[in-house]
């Protein structure tokens, strides 16, 4: 089982509108609301690959208990902390003509000082009973910056690898708590790094450096260009199976899930980074974050390779 962190939950909305314009009235050919998060998508992707997952994180309100029902309903277990306050909300608006997307993210309610003792007491009860920690997304208000690098100590106390997928001071703090992998998307490495990154040589030379300093993996995803990744020493591209997208939303939380799926069966990162490129790319095919037929992953992880980059 594997213990998915998500500090800032949400009832994650899809509207599907063809043509999507500003300023208009339009209705949706296709609505879907479900438990959300990027750590709820890790989770539901990695019980789609076989993996049982619990997520904790803060919920509050009406939403929070959407949130808890649904991912019962989908099998996904749950250990929340909650609070008086309404959870958030987030819509992802597609346009199903053009492939674009408009997401537009609540920020969250703040969390007290004695939610993160709480949460932290539950996060630690909880390590007993799983093999790996995946921590995901943004820091409700509130909550301390270092809060990432505490529960990667943690884990790491107790022997077990720790996955964090974030941005900004988070990830940056969080960093400090050495995970086993990190996995930012080209804009948030770019701000990670201090610069802009655009030519692979470039984005693989300065992942390099982080994973040597931080003693790391660093997984950085491009997209439909697929990933670049280092363990310091080898580095990795996998270019992404062509697929006719419908909608990303989700598609880099499955491929953390496919990432920690792989490396937890002990497979090298090469066939790792294909699992995880596979999923994330099976996640466009169904509106919805998290959401993959098991068949479209089987059949792009064929079509997926890793090729070794040299110095």
């Amino acid at each position: 089982m594997i213990l998915c962190v998500n500090p800032n939950p949400a009832i994650d909305k899809t509207v599907v509108v063809p043509g999507f314009r500003l300023g208009a009235i339009h209705r949706p050919a296709h609505v879907l609301a479900l438990p959300g998060g990027k750590g709820c998508n890790v989770a539901r992707a990695l019980v789609a690959l076989g993996e049982p997952a619990v997520v904790t994180g803060w919920v509050g309100g009406h939403a929070g208990r959407f949130i808890e029902e649904g991912l019962a309903a989908e099998g996904i277990a749950a250990a929340f902390v909650h609070t008086g306050v309404e959870a958030r909300t987030c819509l992802s608006i597609v346009d199903s003509e053009s492939g674009r997307v408009t997401e537009i993210y609540e920020r969250g309610e703040p969390v007290t000082a004695a939610q993160t003792a709480e949460l932290l007491a539950q996060y630690r009860g909880l390590l007993g009973r799983v093999a790996g920690v995946t921590l995901s997304g943004t820091l409700p208000p509130g909550c301390p910056p270092d809060l990432y690098r505490a529960l990667i100590e943690l884990a790491r106390d107790r022997g077990l690898p720790a996955y964090l997928d974030s941005s900004g001071e988070a990830l940056r703090q969080g960093l400090l708590g050495r995970p086993a992998l990190v996995k930012p998307n080209a804009a948030e490495f770019a701000e990670l790094a201090g610069a802009r990154l655009d030519d692979p040589a470039e984005i693989v030379g300065a992942a390099r450096a982080i994973a040597a300093r931080y003693e790391t993996t660093v997984v950085v995803s491009r997209g439909a260009a697929g990933v670049l990744a280092t363990d310091g020493c080898a580095a990795w591209e996998v270019r992404a199976p062509r697929v006719e997208a419908g909608s990303a939303v989700g598609s880099g939380d499955c491929l953390l899930a496919g990432l920690v799926y792989g490396l937890g069966r002990g497979l090298p990162l090469a066939e790792a980074l294909r699992y995880g490129v596979a999923a994330g790319s099976a996640n466009t095919l169904q509106a919805g974050a998290g959401r993959f037929a098991r068949a479209d992953f089987e059949r792009l992880l064929g079509e997926t390779t890793a090729t070794a980059l040299g110095d």
